[in-house]
């Protein structure tokens, strides 16, 4: 998995890193601790425009991997809830698809004592199916996951974990603003069948068979819809003595 994860998921959108870049975010300089990176799908662009990069992977053949495509990038073999951070260690967090995996009542303190003041959390993902736009192979991809036959809360898909009131909980951060992005890629049946195999809730080899058929019985390639979503939150840290000091 850790050999493929790289070269089966879609690189995030341009404007995504232009937009980090225009918001302070990253840039030349920077101290940019990265939470969750696989195999570097983000942490090569952060490295490229000049941050330096913190990257803490649980994985271990994960972590070999990014050390040897971002050798610039500091890698971190840890689960975040085991690191030690120092206050005032990072200019901004980033967590390229994912946040849903952190404990947040646990993290988002130590995130926020690690920032410099009002320092940046940047948390992004990419929904894999702009449920907007339907498509025959969508369809069929929702006819293979209805014959799970398990129920699954529904959720706005355009509003994915962790949410803004889940970041914002607890005070210590505060939601700036947010973004959407749609995209759309052309795959073909095999690159649907990696794909659909990076997500952790399609591990059943039989239904990794069906998207795959599903796929190619499609004329030509398949036409994936997706969008990227970004939550910019600044850290409260600093902000009354930012008030005395007038507005930034």
């Amino acid at each position: 998995m850790a050999a493929s994860y790289g070269t089966a998921r879609p690189p995030y959108p341009t404007v995504l890193y232009e937009t980090l870049a225009q918001q302070g975010v990253i840039g030349p300089d920077l101290r940019v601790l990265e939470i969750g990176p696989g195999s570097g799908e983000a942490t090569g662009e952060l490295v490229r425009r000049g941050s330096k990069v913190v990257a803490v992977e649980p994985g271990p053949e994960l972590a070999d991997r990014l050390r040897r495509e971002c050798p610039d990038a500091t890698v971190v073999v840890s689960r975040l809830e085991d690191m030690d951070m120092a206050a005032r260690q990072f200019d901004s967090v980033v967590a390229a698809t994912s946040m849903h995996w952190v404990d947040l009542p646990t993290m988002l303190p130590k995130l926020g004592q690690a920032l410099e003041p009002r320092g940046m959390l940047a948390v992004w993902r990419t929904v894999f199916g702009d449920p907007r736009v339907r498509t025959p192979f969508r369809q069929a991809v929702d006819k293979i996951v209805a014959g799970r036959g398990t129920s699954v809360p529904r959720s706005d898909p355009l509003d994915p974990r962790p949410t803004v009131e889940e970041l914002e909980a607890g005070g210590r951060f505060r939601h700036i603003r947010s973004w959407q992005w749609p995209w759309q890629i052309d795959l073909d049946a095999l690159q649907v069948r990696a794909l659909f195999t990076t997500f952790s809730d399609w591990r059943d080899p039989g239904e990794l068979d069906a998207v795959q058929a599903a796929a190619a019985a499609q004329p030509g390639s398949v036409t994936e819809h997706y969008v990227t979503i970004l939550h910019l939150l600044r850290g409260t840290t600093g902000e009354k003595d930012a008030v005395r000091e007038g507005p930034y």
